[in-house]
């Protein structure tokens, strides 16, 4: 049995059982894009946020968890690889939500939070200041675990309402218990988030997989499939072209707020960025599926909005810490916005061109900045 304490003394990497964690959380991630695909729809894009507010915060509350654990150490596998199991529960069922057993989600989901955040507590035991923090956000975040839980003893057709109540006191409990005197490795926080976000991304490249499969792989075909790609890359460039590393160093200067940095700029700050990418890859999948003919209403919004969310979420969260932001960043978003009811009459490869071409021109004119 390993007697070392399950707190580290310094930052890790990302450890091979955190990347574990983390892909059952991705496929969570392309289960809600699953969701969001099959209604797109105002009150179906207000389900998809629902569930992926949830799916998020209980990564991203784990991602704190294990920021000051020795993830190396045989307690924090088995404890991290059980929690693991119930997530890929968590996962599973988030397709029958509205369903008889969809009951199943808001247990597995509680069951990772309280795990969560009984780690917390065995980490932060000895510090004052820091269990501080902690008991403050156990008590706070016991109600939406409260109104979660509540999900499972109503009609199925209203679990939905009881998780976008739950989604409510989640932020109210951050916005009151991040301000606490939180310790957290920044090298390692950074790092857990940004691999998170290149992992989602390569979703919307399964996407496109699978928006081709089935089909006969004809110049046409692979040349949607080409745009895909090269739109999926110019995301990719905004966030890590330079954006990354340029919070990272404003986190890394931060010598009081921690929490509240790092509740901002990546707990709430990175929620639009992932939520961008599941439209996106809705955006995609269906564009190379019916590349001749013009979106529909919902794959224009998904696509729209999926640029919008990751371009955009990225630029607030510079703003929030503080970094230098180019303008030409919002300059494309509006772009796009006031563009897209032209993109309707167009073919969908058209228009995904299109979105390609602003990506890519703002990765270009913002690295060239850098």
């Amino acid at each position: 049995m390993d007697t070392r304490s399950i707190r580290g003394t310094e930052a890790q990497g990302a450890t091979f059982v955190e990347l574990f964690f983390d892909l059952v959380f991705v496929y969570a991630v392309t289960q809600v894009t699953g969701v969001l695909a099959h209604d797109l729809t105002w009150l179906g894009v207000v389900k998809a946020l629902a569930i992926f507010w949830l799916v998020w915060w209980a990564w991203t509350q784990f991602t704190w968890s294990l920021n000051q654990a020795d993830t190396e150490h045989a307690s924090v596998r088995l404890i991290t690889l059980f929690a693991t199991g119930i997530a890929f529960v968590m996962a599973l069922t988030v397709p029958i939500i509205e369903e008889a057993s969809g009951w199943l989600f808001p247990i597995a989901y509680v069951a990772v939070r309280v795990i969560g955040i009984w780690l917390q507590w065995k980490l932060s035991a000895g510090d004052h200041s820091w269990t501080g923090a902690v008991r403050k956000w156990t008590i706070t975040s016991s109600i939406g675990l409260l109104a979660v839980i509540a999900a499972v003893f109503i009609a199925p057709e209203y679990r939905f309402l009881a998780l976008g109540v739950a989604a409510l006191f989640d932020i109210n409990a951050a916005l009151r218990a991040g301000s606490g005197e939180w310790r957290l490795f920044v090298s390692h926080f950074c790092e857990r988030h940004g691999l998170f976000v290149i992992i989602v991304l390569g979703e919307s490249l399964i996407a496109a997989g699978l928006g081709a499969s089935g089909q006969e792989l004809t110049p046409g075909v692979v040349g949607v499939v080409v745009i895909a790609v090269v739109a999926t890359g110019g995301l990719w460039w905004t966030y890590f072209g330079w954006a990354k590393d340029a919070i990272e160093v404003k986190f890394a200067s931060v010598t009081s707020g921690i929490g509240r940095f790092a509740r901002d700029v990546y707990s709430f700050g990175h929620f639009p960025i992932i939520a961008g990418v599941i439209g996106f890859a809705v955006a995609i999948e269906e564009t190379i599926a019916h590349a001749s003919d013009p979106l529909s209403a919902g794959v224009l919004m998904a696509l729209v909005g999926g640029v919008t969310l990751f371009v955009g979420g990225t630029y607030l969260a510079m703003w929030r810490a503080g970094t230098e932001r180019p303008v030409i960043r919002p300059i494309v978003i509006g772009v796009l916005i006031v563009v897209s009811p032209l993109l309707s009459s167009v073919a969908a490869w058209q228009a995904l061109l299109v979105a390609a071409i602003l990506v890519v021109a703002l990765a270009i004119i913002e690295q060239r900045s850098a």
